[in-house]
């Protein structure tokens, strides 16, 4: 009886990992291969030559290795109360007519986390009611007292 406990309680632990959502590779392709196959043979050494080459950003990437993969952020934070800082890129998916929002935690220089966040957009029509009165624009009286 003991064991078929330890099981299910494996089981359940495997499954609640397999299932965690918690992704070790995020790819985006925000930048050029020829970008990113310049900074792979400057730095032969690094080892995230294949996900840079990929487009990928792992943790424990440096600030240098995320640019080549993708590219500089388009809004860049940083802390004042500890050594972190905060990368935000917009990625805008066509498809879907949304925008992932990545927001990239550095800590000493090391990717440490990151957060997606989508914003979905339904409809981007502008929509006239011509039963509703249109609201004229400001017009500027004259008071010139000395015309008789």
């Amino acid at each position: 009886m003991r064991t078929m406990t330890k099981v299910i309680a494996a089981l359940l632990l495997l499954f609640t990992v397999g299932c965690s959502c918690l992704s070790t590779v995020e790819r985006a392709e925000l930048t050029d291969i020829k970008s990113r196959e310049h900074f792979i043979s400057s730095n032969p050494g690094s080892i995230y030559c294949e996900n840079i080459r990929n487009g990928e950003i792992i943790r424990g990437m440096n600030i240098y290795e995320v640019i080549a993969s993708w590219g500089l952020p388009n809004v860049y934070l940083v802390s004042r109360k500890k050594p972190h800082e905060n990368w935000i890129y917009y990625v805008e998916d066509q498809d879907t007519r949304s925008i992932l929002i990545y927001t990239l935690t550095f800590s000493d220089d090391l990717l440490d986390d990151w957060d997606i966040d989508m914003k979905r957009f339904v409809d981007q029509r502008v929509v006239y009611d011509f039963d509703i009165p249109r609201r004229l624009p400001a017009r500027t009286i004259s008071t010139d007292k000395t015309r008789k």
